[in-house]
């Protein structure tokens, strides 16, 4: 049996693990320069400051770029190989994140895939190596 993922335990993992758990997916706006920041952190990326709320984002993005997952962590072996690349939310923030309905499975699948891009995605919370975690899903436009 897999040993359970230990999260961090900040109040804001605690918040957005608690949000996965009921679906929701939430990130940070901050309160003085107005930024997203995806995943959440204490403090906003674009200015440092701690006046941050944490709120639901749309989950709508764009791929930018996207490989495998040539060596991925040992809890998401059983999922390789696996589409892993950017994506930008509508928020604005970027981040690197798995991706389904990507062929991942060889070079040449992967440099075709590319040339189709930026595709629309949308977030979803999926079950994975027994935790919840955002996954994103490319979304016919």
């Amino acid at each position: 049996m897999p040993k359970k993922i230990q999260t961090l335990k900040t109040p804001v993992a605690k918040q957005f693990y608690d949000g996965l758990a009921k679906g929701k997916i939430l990130g940070i706006k901050c309160r003085d320069c107005g930024k997203w920041t995806f995943p959440p952190v204490t403090a906003c990326r674009e200015c440092n400051s701690r006046n941050v709320q944490l709120k639901p984002i749309s989950g709508d993005g764009k791929v930018l770029f996207y490989s495998t997952s040539i060596l991925p962590p040992k809890k998401f072996q059983p999922y390789s190989p696996y589409a892993y690349g950017l994506v930008m939310l509508k928020e604005g923030p970027s981040f690197f994140t798995m991706i389904e309905g990507l062929d991942a499975r060889t070079p040449e699948a992967i440099k075709k895939g590319n040339e189709k891009l930026p595709l629309p995605v949308k977030a979803k919370v999926s079950k994975k190596a027994g935790m919840n975690v955002v996954v994103f899903k490319v979304v016919k436009k």
